[in-house]
């Protein structure tokens, strides 16, 4: 839980995420929080998340007052949980008197709750058939980013949107530590530094390691500082494909909080990686970025003015598992993405004359 706004506002709203765990989920959420803030600078507005590092997202987001874990199975029939567990779950969300919920995800669960807590409106689109649970609803509109699908409910509300890219606030501790470890790397102030994240919840739905390493040493030779990121679940790719060994390539895989890449992605010069939770912090934070992805990369792309997307149109849909284990491993979609490709694209971006803005703190 996390106190930034009044406990005085007049009006409170609840603004439940989307409703999976990973990082992308939560940060394509930011906007719709930000633009709900600058219609409603006199409301309080708390967030429901959907696992600790989708909380950590938000941990200083300052249009925020109170973060709070969300666990969808105090609503499943039977399950861990019993009775009186249930139902202090939601005695504790109706005694908070929201006078709004914003149901960002599509799940029927989720606009069950919203419904149980008392909320005297109730916003989301009416999938699965559960319409009849909310006050205000709509068709989603597929075709577009997600993070717009978001901004649309604040429309469908009566809202404007200001400023539809998605944003990332850091606090000075994260700043100081990821300097530190710079330091301790023999990462200089003047050193140009390239964030490399070849990894994916979904190994299956990524450029492939291999490749990224390629990329990696073409860089390092010409001097500049890449870092490796992804979390400690990515360790095991990253043993079963190690990187190449070169003193301007820094493995720092695990050793970062989720906040604390954040920040090292924004002092990078440029971002590459899969579509990923690490690709939309990296929007997030205003870095240039390139991802790498696939058919549904056009509707999950970090929604952020510095972010580009190299995507081959091979297949309608993406059925991972028969083309994961037709091609041998090698996805179609991917395979005709070249390195020589990749090494080009990122060149110009570096040379373009744009600036990432400054990360928030």
């Amino acid at each position: 839980m996390k106190t930034n706004s009044p406990h005085t506002a007049k009006h409170s709203f609840l603004v439940m995420t989307f409703g999976a765990k990973g990082i992308g989920d939560h940060v394509s959420c930011t906007s719709f929080i930000k633009n709900l803030a600058r219609n409603r600078p006199d409301a309080a507005i708390d967030v429901g998340a959907f696992s600790p590092i989708g909380a950590e997202i938000f941990k200083h987001d300052p249009h925020i007052r109170d973060i709070h874990l969300l666990d969808m199975d105090y609503l499943k029939i039977g399950g861990a949980y019993g009775c009186l567990d249930k139902a202090r779950f939601i005695s504790r969300f109706r005694s908070m008197h929201y006078d709004t919920i914003y149901v960002l995800g599509t799940k029927f669960r989720h606009a069950v709750f919203a419904f149980l807590t008392g909320a005297r409106k109730r916003v989301g689109y009416a999938n699965h058939f559960r319409g009849f649970l909310l006050t205000k609803t709509g068709s989603e509109p597929v075709q577009k980013n997600i993070a717009e699908r978001f901004l649309d409910l604040l429309v469908l509300d009566g809202m404007q949107v200001h400023d539809p890219w998605i944003e990332m606030y850091v606090s000075e501790a994260e700043r100081i530590a990821v300097e530190k470890q710079y330091a301790d790397q023999g990462i200089g102030p003047g050193d140009q530094i390239l964030a490399l994240a070849p990894f994916a919840a979904d190994m299956r739905r990524t450029w492939g390691p291999g490749r990224f390493w390629q990329v990696a040493h073409h860089f390092a030779q010409k001097g500049k500082k890449v870092i490796l990121l992804g979390s400690r679940q990515d360790w095991a790719a990253l043993q079963k494909e190690p990187p190449p060994g070169h003193p301007n390539l820094i493995d720092l895989v695990g050793s970062l909080r989720v906040l604390e890449t954040a920040v090292a992605i924004q002092k990078s010069a440029l971002f590459l990686g899969n579509d990923s939770g690490l690709g939309h912090i990296a929007g997030a934070v205003g870095a240039r970025t390139l991802i790498i992805g696939y058919h549904v990369t056009r509707e999950w792309y970090p929604l952020a003015p510095l972010v580009r997307t190299i995507i081959r149109d091979t297949c309608p849909a993406c059925h991972v598992g028969d083309c994961y284990d037709r091609s041998g491993g090698k996805p179609e979609c991917f395979s005709k993405v070249t390195v020589e490709e990749v090494i080009t694209e990122v060149e110009g971006m570096l040379s373009a004359s744009i600036h990432p803005r400054e990360i928030r703190h």
